[in-house]
């Protein structure tokens, strides 16, 4: 990859102030094209790593699906030319961007189920401040159907559970090998319920168009409203990146596993991710040959 990306310092201080910021027609039409492509590519193949949802009333269709680049040729293509992994080292201020995460969620045209509020920290097997999602939208998508964030919460210096103190709003009809619901330390505080006292938080809303991307923190509070007859698909991809000194942590319960698997062995508690490239392969500088998202064995 050797073009540039237009992001600014003021963007990169809204990221580390408030937890996101959209940068506007930072993909080209080739990676537009990709991205397109690939979240087709997952809603119709639906492996064992997908995931239904529907709302309260068992209305809708949400597939989400866990490491879709590891099957989707478009996908790994898109993270193979290096824009995700840039784009958040840019925003995190590292030399480097690790995978750790990606998903697909592909809401049906009709009936919107919302997406609960909740962090992605305590679904996963990592924790630090070295951390940024870029979340990309293949349709145009207003701020009430787009991810919201509570500005600044990803200071709160809190990891929540994957539970929220309110009923969901959401039903699982079919759930896939790393189920969302199953995941997570019933230990950890409870989410609080946002989305019953809006007015309590300060909510962060974004319109977004095909080619922008939405970042944010991995550590901050977001959502995402429903809407009872939307005309058309919202289809997203998301990945979430890591920088060196995120450290690996083992958590006591059920969390989503490393992208490459444990290849060596198990990860030691504590370890930084750049101990373990196999784990957490190195999206930005390109590195290897073989790219991210090549299909491999788990751990």
């Amino acid at each position: 990859m050797n073009r540039t990306v237009p992001i600014t310092d003021e963007q990169i201080a809204a990221f580390a102030r408030d937890g996101a910021v959209v940068l506007r027609g930072v993909l080209d039409t080739a990676e537009r094209d990709l991205l397109a492509a690939g979240v087709e590519e997952a809603w119709h193949r639906r492996d064992h790593r997908h995931s239904i949802v529907r709302n309260a009333e068992g209305r809708g269709e949400t597939l989400v699906e866990q490491y879709p680049s590891q099957s989707s040729p478009s996908l790994a293509a898109l993270l193979q030319g290096g824009l995700p992994a840039l784009i958040a080292a840019r925003m995190m201020g590292t030399p480097t961007a690790q995978l750790i995460f990606d998903q697909v969620f592909y809401k049906a045209a009709g009936p919107i189920a919302p997406t609960p509020w909740h962090q992605d920290t305590p679904f996963l097997r990592v924790r630090g401040d070295q951390m940024a999602r870029v979340w990309l939208c293949a349709d145009r998508s207003p701020g009430d159907l787009t991810l919201q964030v509570v500005r600044g919460s990803h200071r709160w210096n809190v990891v929540y559970n994957t539970r929220t103190v309110a009923a969901s709003p959401v039903m699982s009809e079919r759930k896939g090998e790393f189920e969302a619901t199953q995941l997570g330390d019933a230990h950890l505080p409870l989410v609080p319920d946002v989305a019953g006292n809006r007015d309590s938080f300060d909510i962060l809303r974004f319109d977004v168009e095909p080619g922008d991307a939405l970042v944010f923190h991995g550590n901050v509070l977001h959502g995402a409203d429903g809407h009872p007859d939307w005309p058309s698909p919202r289809r997203a991809f998301a990945t979430l990146w890591g920088g060196p000194q995120l450290r690996h942590h083992r958590s006591e319960g059920k969390s989503f596993p490393p992208p490459g698997g444990e290849p060596d062995g198990p990860i030691p508690h504590g370890d930084a991710i750049s101990l373990h490239p196999r784990a957490f392969p190195q999206g930005w500088p390109i590195a290897r040959a073989d790219g991210l998202a090549q299909p491999s064995r788990r751990g």
